[in-house]
């Protein structure tokens, strides 16, 4: 856990947008809040789970200070939630929590697919898009449909960068988004990942003809498609 967190917290950004006009870099805090976001997402942190900070501040090798204030952002997100005498804990989102998130992804994602679909024809935007899809729109076998839930994570980063809008990325609930696909990851059947790899191939496919209707339309369905396969289930889980 200790190098892959460290990994995510010092990666250099995939691109770099025009600088505003007084810059704002995010800070060290926002960095831990994202590793410990990505961490969730990797299920090297489950739902439940407390954080403690001792242990974040070894292994990010950080001051303890960073990651309380690392903490309070993801509480603001509703990630976690810091009680006395407990510290953080990893939220488990509710039915209500689950079918808000996804009212919410379904427009923002929608949104960002056609964005990528109007922009896909700019210099190795194609190219790029082509090899974040290759392995999630291919995946048959149970060995790679083991590993599309991962896979997606990389395509939709690399969809909403070429989608190149910070407004956009900006009210992104991502943190949320991951916690999520986290808690949802064993509930998922080789038939909702085989149906789920269908939905992508037709993203794509809409994307990369730079049809910007169609690829909004279907990315809408997918995550309307995704409610209908996770919501019906949350009866069986143990959420507060």
């Amino acid at each position: 856990m200790t190098t892959a967190l460290k990994t995510v917290l010092t990666r250099t950004p995939a691109r770099a947008r025009p600088a505003p006009e007084t810059p704002h870099p995010r800070s060290t805090p926002d960095r831990v809040a994202d590793a410990i976001s990505k961490g969730i997402l990797m299920r090297r942190f489950t739902v439940g789970q407390r954080l403690v900070e001792a242990d974040l501040t070894r292994d990010l090798g950080v001051s303890r200070s960073t990651v309380r204030e690392a903490l309070r952002i993801l509480a603001s997100s509703g990630v976690v939630d810091l009680t006395p005498h407990r510290g953080a804990v990893i939220r488990s989102l509710t039915r209500e929590d689950a079918a808000s998130l996804l009212g919410v992804l379904e427009v923002l994602s929608g949104l960002a697919a056609r964005l990528a679909a109007a922009n896909i024809h700019r210099e190795g935007n194609a190219k790029r898009f082509e090899a974040a899809a290759q392995k999630l729109v291919s995946a048959r076998t149970p060995e790679a449909l083991d590993r599309v839930l991962d896979e997606r994570a990389n395509y939709y980063k690399v969809m909403f960068e070429i989608a190149d809008s910070s407004e956009l990325d900006r009210v992104l609930p991502q943190a949320r988004a991951h916690l999520f696909r986290a808690q949802f990851y064993h509930s998922l059947t080789t038939a909702d990942l085989k149906a789920m790899v269908a939905e992508y191939r037709a993203i794509t496919e809409a994307i990369l003809e730079g049809d910007e209707s169609k690829a909004e339309s279907r990315m809408r369905r997918h995550l309307q498609k995704t409610g209908e396969r996770t919501l019906p289930r949350m009866s069986a889980f143990a959420l507060a």
